[in-house]
């Protein structure tokens, strides 16, 4: 094999990794689950943990720890239970021994208890980070933190991502389902992964489909359904893996959830724990025209989802994260928009999100973002995305390409920042000069809002 054919394949297997970052973690143990109570038992050994100095453990505030013991089963006195940090959905942790290094290896036992909403019971909210109980289901994600998560501090980064070897019991269900692996029926399930995954637990009562190994859960749907459903999806996937050169090799698990929030009839939201997706009140149906082929909304949707694929736990650290974890994945989906759906629809779906933006909204210019609140949903979903798609209009999407594979493959070691962006770009052939006249007139000009709505109206409203 010659050298550089082996620095391809090197890089690729890289990215193909960023589920895991630093070492593989790996979590062994047992998790119980009481459907009638809300009860969560859990007793794991974390193992290969990597040498992190400064370091939280993060647990989900409802759940309360038992002990923590070393690998010689000796108790580990700890901070955080007394006037502990909160961090998210989670209260800090760090362990009293006589080194300032997490131990590579970690012994936890914990449980927690939360509310059951079921008939006309409702939270006052519900989003990915709540532990959420509806009488028929049990959803956990790893934004929830129900296991244990590392936090690197000094690098800003979760890790999130762990090898699993897990026993799973439930009381008053019938299937479980861990992400990375097939749900499985019965009340005691072993779940085995040697790839990372970020630990979705939906669990409870409900039934599922399965095609060429990738599952629909919980929802009525036929086989011919699923199939069209997954065959749209490959195209979705293949469209990207040509586009990126990064294939995907995980199967696929789609999760119908009901939210414990009450929500509007016919309102939907849906959340990605990659190879996961999870939707509410979705009707699956609904989602193909008269020829079995996804609607527009729905690529586009996808395209989203998918993008995650390449833009996911890679990109979770720094000021930034959300420009190159949602705006990256949005302007992703208008390619495979303009690919699959055509360039009506994309012009259509452009000068639709540029009609949203109103006059009032404000947006800090990107180089003077200071922390991560400072790009707000619009900014992070509409205005950004819309700001890629200038600069691809003006260098093109060849370019573009190559600088997003240049930006995964720092991404897998470094926090991104504008400069990684403005060193890809002059790497992909871009001239030094011509990137900072784009970077003046969009992403540091304080009347960068304008300018982009100028410039998509101009190009997309013929």
């Amino acid at each position: 094999m010659k050298k550089n054919n082996f620095k391809k394949v090197i890089i690729i297997w890289a990215l193909l990794m960023f589920s895991i970052g630093y070492a593989q973690i790996n979590i062994k143990g047992t998790v119980e689950i009481d459907m009638n109570s809300g009860l969560i038992n859990c007793d794991f050994d974390l193992s290969n943990i990597p040498k992190i100095e400064e370091y939280r453990i993060l647990l989900n505030k409802g759940m309360n720890i038992k002990y923590f013991k070393d690998d010689k089963n000796q108790l580990i006195s700890y901070n955080g239970h007394h006037n502990g940090n909160t961090n998210g959905e989670a209260i800090e942790y760090t362990l009293r021994t006589d080194t300032t290094y997490i131990p590579s290896k970690l012994h936890v036992t914990y449980r927690g208890a939360f509310p059951i909403y079921k008939n006309d019971e409702f939270s006052a909210f519900d989003y990915k980070g709540i532990i959420a109980f509806n009488g028929e289901t049990l959803r956990a994600t790893e934004q929830t933190k129900w296991y244990p998560v590392i936090y690197d501090v000094t690098n800003d980064r979760l890790i999130n991502s762990y090898t699993y070897d897990l026993t799973i019991s439930i009381k008053g269900g019938t299937t479980i389902f861990i992400n990375g692996s097939a749900p499985k029926k019965g009340k005691t399930s072993r779940f085995v992964s040697k790839k990372a995954q970020r630990l979705l637990l939906f669990a409870g009562n409900y039934d599922f489909v399965e095609s060429n190994g990738n599952y629909i859960l919980n929802t009525k749907i036929t086989k011919e359904t699923s199939k069209k459903v997954f065959s749209n999806i490959e195209i979705i996937k293949s469209n990207l893996s040509n586009k990126l050169g990064i294939v995907f090799t995980d199967k696929i698990y789609l999760v119908s959830h009901k939210a414990i929030n009450k929500r509007k009839k016919g309102s939907s939201w849906g959340f990605n724990t990659y190879p996961t997706f999870a939707f509410t009140a979705l009707n699956f149906d609904k989602m193909l025209d008269d020829e079995g082929q996804f609607t527009n909304n729905n690529v586009r949707y996808f395209g989203h989802e998918f993008g995650h694929n390449y833009f996911g736990n890679n990109v979770n650290s720094g000021k930034l994260k959300w420009f190159w974890g949602e705006s990256f994945t949005e302007y992703l989906s208008y390619n495979i928009a303009e690919d699959l759906c055509g360039k009506d629809f994309l012009k259509e779906t452009l000068i639709k999100q540029v009609k949203s933006i109103n006059e009032e909204d404000t947006f800090i210019a990107l180089s003077e973002v200071k922390k991560r609140s400072d790009i707000g949903s619009k900014y992070r979903y509409i205005l950004a995305p819309l700001m890629l798609k200038c600069f691809e209009d003006r260098f093109g999407r060849d370019k573009m390409n190559h600088i997003i594979k240049s930006l995964l493959e720092l991404s897998y070691d470094e926090t991104l920042t504008l400069e990684h962006w403005k060193q890809s770009a002059i790497k992909s052939g871009i001239k030094k000069d011509a990137f900072e006249a784009f970077e003046k007139e969009f992403i540091s000009n304080k009347n960068f809002k304008q300018n982009i709505i100028k410039e998509i109206v101009k190009n997309y409203s013929k």
